[in-house]
């Protein structure tokens, strides 16, 4: 994906962490396809596949007993990411296209995982 980076198109959620000035400023400087909050749809959570792989990271977590320290969490977290198979990360990326379409017929509004 990075050869591809310059048509990547970068967006965040509402967290604070995200919509403060500092880091919209910081976005909009280095991030060449930088979305602000304002220009990103509300329901569109599902567009961003990033979603589905931290449904599925979770998912891989909550099978293993709970991190007792910061490295704990920080190995199960590494080990939980790259146990995910490629195909599953492929098949979200590809499923791009046919999301966007859908959240377009259906005027904005929620299309589901």
């Amino acid at each position: 994906m990075i050869p591809a980076m310059s048509k990547a198109i970068f967006m965040q959620d509402g967290a604070p962490a995200h919509t403060a000035r500092k880091t919209q400023g910081w976005s909009r400087e280095n991030l060449p396809g930088f979305w602000e909050k304002q220009k990103w749809p509300g329901n569109s959570p599902v567009l961003n596949p990033i979603e589905n792989i931290w449904l599925i990271v979770q998912d891989l977590i909550n099978k293993i007993k709970p991190a007792v320290n910061v490295n704990d969490l920080d190995k199960m977290l590494k080990n939980a990411w790259s146990s995910i198979d490629p195909n599953i990360l492929e098949r979200l990326y590809l499923g791009i296209p046919m999301r966007v379409q859908k959240f377009i017929e259906l005027s904005g509004e929620y299309i589901g995982k």
